[in-house]
C-alpha cells in the first residue's frame, strides 16, 4: 500500500471540518430539545473535553509514531482483545459516516428536492465519496484544504446576514430546561468533537509532528468555538421554543437572510455540502485505512468501494426521519464510550506494560 503523505496542518483541518459539518447533520435540534437556552454549558464543556482528550490520543500516538492504531493496538492488547478493540473503533466512523449520508440525503430532500427519492440523492452522494477514497488520504485532505475557506466563509456570512434579526432576549429565561438534558447534549456535542481521534489512524503519515499537541488544541477549541457560535446564532435568531420545531434550525436562520437571491439558503447548503462531502469520503476511508493496516494483504480501495453499498442499506434501514434520528443520537451517545475508552484504556495498558514503538523519526 503506497504510503500517503500530509502535513499536520491538513491533518488539523480536516479535524474542523468534521466537526462543524454538524451543520448538516440535527443535533442543533436536539441541543435546544434537551437543554434550551443552557446548551452552551455542555458544548463547552465538550470542548474542554475534546482537548484533553485529544492530548491524550496524541500522547499514545507519540509512543508509537511509525504505527497507526490498527497495527499496534494488538501488540499492546494481545490479539484476542486488541483486534476486537479496533474493529471497534473502526465500526464508529463506519456508522458515522453511514448517517451523515442519510442525513445529508434528508436534509436535500426537505429543503431542495421535496420530489426526489431519497435513494437518488444518496446513489450521487455515494459516488462522490467513492471517487474520495479513489482520491485516499493525500486527496480528500487537499480537497479539504481548498473548501475549507469557503465553509468557513459560508458561516460567517450566515451569522453576518442575520446579524440585523439577532435578540439577546431570546436567551431568556435562562437555564429554562434546568439540568436534565445537560448530560444529553454533553454526550453529543463530545461525540462529534472526538472525530479528532481519527489522528490515531493517520498519525505515521503526518511528516511534520513538531508541536501538533498544541496545534492541535487550538484546532478543538476552534472547531468547539464554531459549534458554539452555530448553535448562538440559532437560538438569538429563533428562540429555543420555535427552533425546537425544525429538524434542522440552522436551515431556517439561513431561509430567512436577505441576501439578494431567491432561494439564497441553496448558497449554504451548496457550500457546506463540501464539508459534509469530505467528512463522508474521510470516515469511510478512514475504515478501509484501519482494516487494510491491520490486515496488510487485504487492498484498501476493495475495502472502501465494497463497504458502500452495506452503509447505504445501513443508511435507509430507519423507516422515516424521526426513527434515523433517534438511531443517530443513541449511535453519538454509545460511541462517546468507545471513542475515549479504546485510545485512553490502551495508553494506560501500553504504560503499564512498558510497550513503546520505534524512536520517532526525524520530520
Amino acid at each position: 500500500m503506497k504510503t500517503q503523505r500530509i502535513s499536520k496542518r491538513q491533518a488539523l483541518l480536516i479535524a474542523i471540518t468534521s466537526i462543524t459539518a454538524a451543520v448538516f447533520q440535527p443535533i442543533f435540534s436536539d441541543f435546544l430539545l434537551w437543554s434550551g437556552n443552557a446548551a452552551w454549558v455542555p458544548i463547552l464543556a465538550a470542548t474542554g473535553f475534546g482537548v484533553i482528550v485529544f492530548w491524550l490520543v496524541l500522547t499514545l500516538a507519540a509512543r508509537f509514531p511509525r504505527q497507526s492504531l490498527a497495527e499496534y493496538a494488538p501488540e499492546v492488547w494481545g490479539p484476542v482483545l486488541g483486534y476486537p478493540m479496533v474493529l471497534l473503533f473502526l465500526l464508529v466512523f463506519y456508522l458515522k459516516g453511514a448517517f451523515a449520508l442519510r442525513n445529508v440525503s434528508e436534509f436535500f430532500i426537505s429543503a431542495v428536492l421535496p420530489e426526489t427519492p431519497i435513494s437518488a440523492v444518496m446513489l450521487v452522494m455515494l459516488l462522490l465519496v467513492a471517487a474520495g477514497i479513489l482520491a485516499q488520504l493525500e486527496g480528500i485532505v487537499r480537497f479539504n484544504q481548498l473548501a475549507l475557506p469557503l465553509v468557513m466563509f459560508g458561516f460567517l456570512l450566515a451569522f453576518l446576514g442575520s446579524a440585523p434579526a439577532l435578540s439577546a432576549w431570546n436567551l431568556l429565561p435562562l437555564w429554562d430546561k434546568g439540568f436534565s438534558g445537560m448530560l444529553h447534549t454533553f454526550q453529543i456535542a463530545g461525540s462529534y468533537m472526538m472525530a479528532i481521534t481519527f489522528i490515531l489512524l493517520i498519525y505515521p503519515n503526518i511528516v511534520d509532528k513538531d508541536k501538533i499537541k498544541q496545534e492541535g488544541a487550538k484546532t478543538i477549541a476552534l472547531a468547539g468555538f464554531i459549534l458554539l457560535a452555530i448553535y448562538l446564532n440559532i437560538v438569538l435568531f429563533l428562540a429555543p421554543s420555535f427552533g425546537v420545531t425544525f429538524t434542522w434550525p440552522y436551515l431556517v436562520v439561513t431561509e430567512n437572510i436577505l441576501i439578494g437571491l431567491e432561494r439564497g439558503e441553496a448558497l449554504f447548503m451548496v457550500i457546506w455540502t463540501f464539508a459534509a462531502f469530505t467528512k463522508i469520503a474521510l470516515f469511510f476511508y478512514l475504515f478501509a485505512l484501519g482494516i487494510a493496516q491491520m490486515f496488510p494483504k487485504v487492498k484498501l480501495w476493495w475495502v472502501g468501494l465494497a463497504s458502500l453499498p452495506v452503509a447505504a442499506y445501513i443508511a435507509i434501514q430507519p423507516d422515516n426521519l424521526p426513527s434515523a434520528l433517534i438511531d443517530h443520537s443513541l449511535l453519538h451517545q454509545l460511541s462517546l464510550l468507545i471513542e475515549v475508552g479504546v485510545p485512553v484504556l490502551t495508553l494506560g495498558a501500553a504504560i503499564l506494560r512498558k510497550k513503546r514503538g520505534a524512536a520517532r523519526e526525524k520530520a
